[in-house]
């Protein structure tokens, strides 16, 4: 899909404008009058299949002068849970699957889900950070990782993403992210959209939801009451309350309204 279609619906517009004027305030009108960027790795529009994404991937990786990369959809996670340490929804990575494995502790998952551009991160021990992400730190730094770039993805309907790029040292990194930015988040917006559309959400639940359940939350994502939707689905309001409390329980949710995001997030209802 080109770049004015990507945009089109709305839910990554703000990041688009925010982060390329950010960076550079003339680059946004020129992608959008130009289409996309043109890259080596070829348009990403092309690939139909999660292998072709894994290797239009690598193609970006190299082309940016990276030993790797990988590519995490987070999603919607309540704050300060044990829902932050689950799996992604999606995840694709260049490497071997044995040798990168998705691990909670990755210290840029808190930048991410707040920023609206790429940003330089190292390898570097930190003490002043959890115990849990020195040990992430760590197994990068046997790998012969000194530092990368994240590109955030802020996708508001179906929680945060991004592309990260490791091998390189973190002063290269920072230059690159200053120099590539505004092509970098543009990719990586598009990259996501693709994701979603060839890569199936994997997050792990710890209970099937209920026919009930989710047309429960598909009122509630639609707008509706409690007394509409138990006057559609036939049901006490009580009961509605019932069915919406297992199903935010089930999801790792913080209130119900979190629990829409990611039942939409991790493709279990639509709108």
């Amino acid at each position: 899909m080109g770049a004015i279609a990507m945009l089109a619906g709305g839910a990554l517009q703000r990041q688009f404008y925010h982060g390329c004027f950010a960076l550079d305030a003339s680059w946004a009108e020129r992608f959008m009058m130009g289409g996309n960027s043109v890259m080596a790795a070829g348009p990403i529009e092309d690939c139909g299949t999660a292998a072709d994404l894994c290797v239009w991937l690598e193609r970006f990786t190299c082309e940016m002068g990276f030993d790797g990369g990988r590519y995490l959809h987070i999603g919607h996670r309540a704050q300060g849970s044990a829902a932050a340490d689950r799996p992604p929804l999606r995840f694709l990575s260049t490497l071997e699957n044995e040798q990168d494995p998705w691990r909670a502790g990755d210290p840029t998952l808190p930048q991410v889900v707040h920023n609206f551009v790429p940003f330089a991160w190292t390898t570097e021990d930190d003490l002043s950070l959890p115990d849990q992400q020195r040990a992430w730190l760590s197994i990068e730094r046997l790998r012969g990782v000194r530092g990368g770039i994240a590109m955030p993805v802020q996708d508001y309907l179906s929680g945060p993403a991004f592309i990260s790029l490791f091998g390189t040292s973190a002063d290269e990194a920072t230059r690159i992210a200053v120099s590539r930015g505004p092509e970098m988040l543009a990719l990586a917006i598009e990259f996501h959209c693709r994701a979603k559309t060839l890569l199936p959400a994997q997050a792990e639940r710890p209970g099937a939801l209920t026919d009930r359940e989710l047309s429960c939350l598909r009122h509630a994502a639609s707008g509706a009451t409690l007394v509409e939707t138990a006057g559609s689905l036939g049901i006490a309001p009580r009961t509605v309350e019932l069915h919406f409390a297992r199903a935010t329980r089930k999801l790792g949710a913080a209130n119900r309204i979190n629990a829409v995001a990611t039942a939409i997030g991790s493709g279990f209802i639509s709108i």
